[in-house]
């Protein structure tokens, strides 16, 4: 039987990509790591707010509260996680990120108090800020090369997609809120997921730390001083605030006290939003080849603004098309995924030198954090006091504004950075001369 991940790593399109192409062993293994926990991620994503409003009858308010704590802590760890990934390497960093995701989804498993589920999403916030810039550096230096580096990026996020699907699709044929014990089983196989994952993450190459180089110790004050990266850090924390944050405890909340939306239902959200990202993704890479990155991006936005503003036809639909219109609004935020995933990371990583790839990594998925420390507080807050309209038009202007600065960056951003080939920037310099 084939690796289902060694298919997709190792095919493009239908045809078999050439071996001088093909994405390294340790790169293969990470991707499978990666989509055995995102398996265990799509069994409870869409639950967390569920669980603990309507099965451990946690008033909603409180519930947006306790949603924010991973964005506070992620934040406050984040830049510490910088400094270690350029001090003692990505593998450690993101391996410690997920034992401690571990033992949080096992806590929140079996916790029926606000105290003890607190405790559990200390754990989670703790683990999950620094997995991101952690598994980005690995990613980055496994595949140093910029044309493998973005395929690996892709495949990377289409087998995490595709796995968070039918982790969705198994959970929406088991989770009910009359059963608690079905959450319970659900947490607990995904805190087994993270600790696969953290036993597979393999090596750098030649099991190397960071190269430092011979200049002065890395420091923030010099990733801060790089002027188009903070202007990549304003739009990242806009499409942050916009997109993931806004998906994984607004969506949810939107959907059932507004739209009275059973919780299987949203289950196939991720389950359809997934299915898009699995049959997209890798066309979408091809079609992006020598293409700038900040029109994706654009692009991208203007796809979450359309989901979002779709998304406000629930309260004037009937129950069979509310239930449309959440799975359409799936589809539709999978396609800003797409054009967004493969774009980001390796915008980022291009800016990033060797010795202060940890720390750049780091800052832009501080900007996530911020947005999940604030948008599950908003939008709770304005849902249950019935401004769930207002929620969404904010997010359609925010989606715009997204869009705007994406755009901006074309001007700061070198023909390469802005992932053009180097004959393409040749050209570009040929014709302005």
């Amino acid at each position: 039987m084939h690796n289902p991940v060694a298919v997709v790593a190792g095919r493009w399109q239908g045809a078999r990509v050439p071996a001088a192409d093909r994405l390294p062993a340790p790169v293969r293994r990470l991707v499978a790591a990666v989509g055995v926990s995102s398996f265990g991620t799509g069994l409870t994503i869409p639950f967390t707010l569920i669980l603990l409003s309507e099965v451990r009858d946690i008033p909603l308010r409180s519930t947006g509260l306790l949603l924010a704590v991973p964005g506070v802590v992620g934040l406050a760890v984040v830049p510490l996680s910088g400094a270690l990934i350029d001090r003692i390497g990505p593998r450690v960093v993101l391996r410690t990120s997920l034992l401690l995701q571990a033992a949080g989804n096992a806590l929140l498993a079996v916790a029926t108090t606000p105290l003890q589920a607190l405790g559990a999403l200390v754990l989670l916030g703790a683990g999950l800020g620094p997995s991101f810039p952690a598994l980005s550096a690995l990613l980055s230096g496994l595949v140093p090369d910029p044309g493998r580096q973005q395929r690996a990026f892709a495949v990377q996020f289409t087998v995490l997609n595709a796995c968070i699907g039918l982790g969705g699709l198994t959970a929406a044929t088991l989770v009910d809120v009359e059963r608690p014990a079905t959450f319970v089983a659900l947490y607990l196989a995904n805190a087994v997921t993270f600790l696969v994952y953290a036993l597979a993450v393999p090596r750098p190459p030649g099991g190397r730390l960071p190269d430092r180089g011979a200049g002065p110790p890395p420091a923030y004050r010099e990733v801060l001083a790089d002027r188009t990266f903070l202007r990549v850090c304003l739009t990242s924390l806009l499409f942050a605030f916009t997109g993931y944050a806004a998906l994984d405890a607004g969506l949810p909340a939107f959907a059932r006290v507004v739209g009275g939306v059973s919780p299987s239902v949203i289950a196939l959200v991720f389950v359809v939003n997934t299915a898009l990202i699995v049959l997209g993704q890798l066309l979408v890479v091809r079609l992006l080849a020598g293409h700038r990155r900040s029109t994706a991006l654009a692009a991208s936005a203007l796809a979450w603004a359309l989901s979002w503003g779709v998304l406000a036809l629930v309260p004037v639909l009937p129950p069979a098309g509310r239930v449309a219109v959440v799975l359409l609004f799936g589809a539709l935020f999978g396609l800003g995924e797409i054009l967004l995933a493969p774009t980001f990371s390796p915008l980022v990583n291009a800016l990033a030198s060797d010795r202060l790839r940890g720390r750049y990594n780091a800052l832009s998925s501080a900007c996530y954090s911020i947005a999940f420390v604030v948008s599950p507080a908003v939008s709770a807050l304005l849902i249950s006091h019935d401004l769930g309209l207002l929620w969404l038009g904010l997010l359609v202007a925010g989606c715009l504004g997204s869009a705007l600065l994406a755009r901006g960056l074309r001007r700061r951003l070198t023909a390469v950075q802005d992932g053009l080939t180097e004959e393409a920037e040749d050209a570009t310099v040929r014709l302005a001369v």
